[in-house]
């Protein structure tokens, strides 16, 4: 049954994650355009945002430490050849994997030799089928998201889902910020996309009235980045020649930023491939890939620790934050080896110089010399014992001659 809206945009999202505005050649590799009948011919360019951030110097400083943290992919499912540790499909639609986005964020996360944590578990949760389609799930985006992360809450146990990524955005619910609230209950990390803008002519999905203008602020507007405790990412412009603000929204609730152009990730066909536009989408996988990162090498930190791990070591200030980039730029390998001591709840006691008064310089008072009376007592003492002194030997010889 053809219904309008598939999703109408679960993922036409509120923000089309990885669009792209024009088609692109065959020979680009890019990621959004190739599907599964495209030769599998790998790209063969290094990825940008993985050099950038030092990745390969972030995964030495894990090491072989701890065991496989799992990462909850919720999207449009997983193809592309990519090991999956577990699936499933809360829209129940079925069917092949259409839409290019899961499998991206996924090669991200834990591609073989690209992705930001290679040792991670993917866990694949299918929330939409094809964000460009009519046909597919009846069921609207927010209560389909919900849904899947009801799943990802309920799972226990030693290999329980510890950090799960949300690449595009829906509309506020309070179905929606309940399970997000189970999900957090639940020990989780949750990284979101802080928004991206549709290629030029694109409309946004019908649960959102208009696209906002290019300054406004997508806060209040897209979600589950807009609830509290939720890692909100956004995407930096960098090596991007149109720039961040011709691909995403400026975001009040923005935690950190990441670059994602010509990052290299998988497509539908097995191969690899290259990240255009600059997209939120992207940033989310990245990050989730560094908390991924973070939870195998300190397993025991709640997941408030965790997160005050990744935005006190961001290149910004926690207390400075912007709504493009938050906290700054993730810096995964000052997150994973700076000496930080956060308290269960996140908490990091920060020293804060307080201002004086604003007064007059005065000069320094001499100190107090608390011997002084004492000095003062010995030379009188002194003097009077010197004079004694040497009046006894003025009269030696005088006493001297009488006593003969």
């Amino acid at each position: 049954m053809r219904v309008r809206g598939l999703l109408l945009g679960l993922a036409a999202a509120a923000a089309v994650p990885l669009a792209v505005p024009a088609p692109a050649h065959a020979a680009d590799n890019d990621c959004s355009v190739v599907d599964a009948t495209t030769p599998a011919t790998d790209t063969r360019r290094p990825s940008a945002p993985y050099a950038l951030l030092g990745m390969e110097a972030a995964q030495r400083a894990v090491g072989t430490t701890g065991r496989a943290v799992r990462v909850a992919v919720l999207s449009s499912g997983i193809a592309g050849g990519l090991p999956v540790r577990a699936a499933v499909d809360r829209t129940g639609a079925g069917g092949e994997v259409v839409d290019p986005q899961g499998t991206i964020v996924a090669g991200l996360v834990a591609g073989p030799r690209v992705g930001f944590a290679p040792s991670a578990e993917l866990v694949d949760v299918r929330v939409f089928v094809d964000r460009g389609s009519d046909e597919a799930s009846e069921q609207p985006a927010t209560p389909t998201l919900a849904a899947g992360l009801d799943w990802v809450a309920r799972q226990q146990g030693p290999e329980r889902v510890a950090v799960a990524v949300v690449p595009f955005v829906v509309a506020d619910s309070p179905q929606l910020r309940a399970a997000v609230r189970r999900v957090r209950d639940a020990g989780v990390v949750l990284v979101a996309a802080s928004g991206d803008r549709p290629a030029e002519g694109a409309p946004f999905a019908a649960e959102f009235d208009d696209p906002p203008a290019r300054d406004e602020d997508g806060g209040p507007l897209f979600f589950p980045a807009g609830y509290d405790d939720v890692v909100a990412v956004n995407a930096t412009g960098t090596g991007d020649p149109a720039g961040a603000l011709a691909s995403v929204v400026p975001n009040s609730r923005t935690v950190v930023a990441a670059p994602t152009y010509d990052a290299v990730s998988y497509g539908l066909n097995g191969a690899t491939c290259l990240v255009r536009p600059t997209s939120t989408a992207a940033a989310a996988a990245e990050v989730a890939g560094v908390v991924a990162l973070l939870r195998q090498r300190y397993p025991d930190d709640t997941a408030e620790q965790v997160v005050t791990r990744l935005v006190d070591s961001a290149d910004g200030t926690p207390d400075g934050r912007t709504s493009m980039t938050g906290a700054g730029v993730v810096q995964p390998t000052e997150a994973l080896t700076r000496l930080l001591a956060p308290a269960p709840d996140g908490r990091v006691e920060r020293t804060v110089a307080e201002a004086e008064d604003a007064g007059p310089a005065a000069a320094p008072e001499d100190p107090v010399d608390l011997l002084a009376g004492a000095r003062h007592d010995a030379v009188w003492w002194g003097l009077v014992g010197g004079g004694v002194l040497v009046v006894a030997l003025l009269l030696r010889p005088v006493l001297a001659r009488r006593s003969r």
